[in-house]
């Protein structure tokens, strides 16, 4: 499965809506991949991953706050 750019965005905007949190993504291949930021970049989050790599990190992420509802 490819991973894109919207699948990414999704995730993260869910994550964003349920913690309240203004994370961001951003995509340099040249350096490794997707980071994930806080407060408009300044603040690294995850360090530089690969595309599926950052969507399992946040399939993770939503996991954790679903088990929360039943914790």
């Amino acid at each position: 499965m490819r991973v894109t750019k919207h699948m990414l965005a999704n995730r993260l905007t869910r994550i964003n809506a349920k913690l309240n949190t203004e994370y961001d993504l951003n995509n340099a291949p040249h350096y490794g991949g997707w980071q994930l930021t806080s407060n408009q970049g300044s603040h690294i989050v995850q360090h530089r991953l690969s595309p599926r790599e950052m969507l399992t990190y946040l399939d993770g992420i939503i996991f954790g706050i679903d088990s929360q509802k039943w914790g």
